[in-house]
């Protein structure tokens, strides 16, 4: 007997996401970890991440 209660989670027309991120997916993780680090907060100096002007 097939069931008639679909979970919405299964839907078929429904893109699925790979349970692990890719190996690109990894390596671009750690490279932005490393170029921005979390526990460094915005400098009040340089908002947003602009460059400071140079005089």
């Amino acid at each position: 007997m097939p069931d008639t209660h679909r979970d919405p989670e299964k839907r078929e027309d429904k893109p699925r996401l790979p349970e692990k991120p890719s190996h690109a997916e990894e390596q671009l993780d750690e490279a932005l970890e490393e170029s921005f680090p979390a526990s460094d907060p915005p400098s009040p100096a340089r908002p947003e991440g602009r460059k400071p002007e140079k005089n």
